[in-house]
């Protein structure tokens, strides 16, 4: 499930990792921190839980060398499998995507409620379990 948005700490750009990766001699420790802040993104947009694959370095404005150095300021932890890298307390500070399934599921559910008591549906017609009888029915369920 993806999130139209992530949380990013308003202290980011002072944070001492942050501060020890742009004191980092490299080059590419601009595109390192820019590629961090875009995983951010990247995986709450597309609902991987702080996964950032190989194959979507390209989406982050990332190499394997800025993923180096996300790993050597402890930014990102490398995958066991060497098929990508995990952001740093991602669960810790972002919405997982099984929380934003369930509060999706919640608000249809709720919506569906509200729309038997809006088109005066049978008292009984909806159950948290089996929803609006008269909307299953309709759909041939």
């Amino acid at each position: 499930m993806s999130l139209p948005w992530v949380r990013l700490d308003t202290q980011i750009a002072s944070h001492d990792k942050i501060l020890k990766l742009l004191a980092d001699p490299s080059p590419k420790r601009w595109q390192a921190a820019f590629s961090y802040v875009s995983a951010l993104g990247y995986a709450g947009a597309h609902g991987t839980d702080g996964a950032i694959s190989r194959v979507a370095l390209g989406f982050i404005h990332g190499t394997v060398a800025t993923a180096r150095l996300l790993v050597v300021h402890r930014l990102w932890t490398e995958d066991p499998d060497g098929l990508g890298w995990h952001i740093v307390n991602y669960a810790e500070r972002q919405e997982l995507a099984l929380v934003t399934a369930g509060k999706r599921e919640m608000k249809r559910l709720a919506a569906e409620k509200a729309n038997c008591t809006r088109w005066n549906h049978p008292k009984g017609c909806w159950s948290p379990t089996h929803g609006c009888s008269i909307a299953r029915e309709a759909s041939g369920q």
